[in-house]
């Protein structure tokens, strides 16, 4: 079962008094239990891809689906609520450094549950990622590795639908990278129901345990490179348009 979709995304920005595309007819889709990755170098546009995808940007054409949900027409105020809760997304940049780590794990439990039991829930987490001891510090304090742990935890906290990483595995080298691989897996195996996980880096070496590889590479125009069933080498359209300005699934 699909639990994104995102269906002809363009983005571009101005640049020499001309339009240089950054996401050219962006087509793929992400199934629950499985993990995706978006490759590219630096500027390639694939945090904007993701960050369409989070619903923190919205594209110039194209759609975003979050199961039967149409994030891209969804109010603001909407996709802000969805985001942290059903819609998880983890950046290294944008993680609060006010907050003490057990409050930024609780955080997508916050309006949902009391403060003891999101306390409790939060200490749980994080000691089900072996980073407990990270509780009171704060986000610029810990390692790199750490912050891979805090932000599992904090994705899995809840009930994800979709967990969205944006470069948050570079550089851990291939040991800590294996290492976070079977960490993330597992927390996907006890997700109910199962999380689907689409993630960017700019290392391939980052990518190796993803189901399915996609290269974001000139003009904007993502190519399959690795895993990739038929219809998703052939980038399929999963929805179109219909006739009154709503949307049929297709497929």
């Amino acid at each position: 079962m699909r639990v994104l979709v995102v269906v002809g995304v363009c983005q571009g920005v101005s640049r020499g008094g001309g339009w240089a595309p950054v996401l050219s007819d962006v087509s793929f889709d992400v199934e629950r239990g499985e993990v995706v990755a978006i490759v590219g170098g630096r500027l390639s546009g694939k945090t904007t891809l993701l960050e369409i995808v989070a619903g923190i940007a919205a594209p110039e054409r194209g759609s975003v689906w979050l199961g039967e949900r149409e994030l891209t027409r969804m109010r603001e105020r909407k996709r802000t609520r969805l985001r942290g809760r059903e819609l998880v997304w983890l950046n290294r940049a944008g993680m609060s450094q006010r907050y003490r780590v057990a409050q930024l794990v609780g955080w997508p439990l916050a309006f949902r549950r009391g403060r003891r039991e999101t306390e409790r829930r939060a200490g749980q987490m994080l000691e089900r990622v072996g980073a407990l001891d990270c509780a009171r510090k704060r986000w610029p304090e810990l390692s790199p590795w750490q912050q891979v742990l805090v932000g599992f935890a904090r994705a899995f906290v809840g009930t994800p639908q979709l967990v969205v990483i944006d470069d948050l595995l570079d550089g851990l080298g291939p040991h800590a990278t294996t290492e976070a691989s079977r960490l993330l897996r597992s927390l996907i195996a006890e997700s109910e129901p199962r999380a689907g996980v689409l993630m960017s880096t700019s290392d391939r070496d980052s990518a190796v345990f993803a189901d399915r590889v996609w290269s974001l590479g000139r003009g904007g125009k993502l190519t399959p490179t690795s895993g990739h069933r038929h219809a998703d080498a052939e980038v399929l359209p999963l929805r179109r348009e219909d006739g009154r300005g709503g949307s049929r699934q297709v497929g």
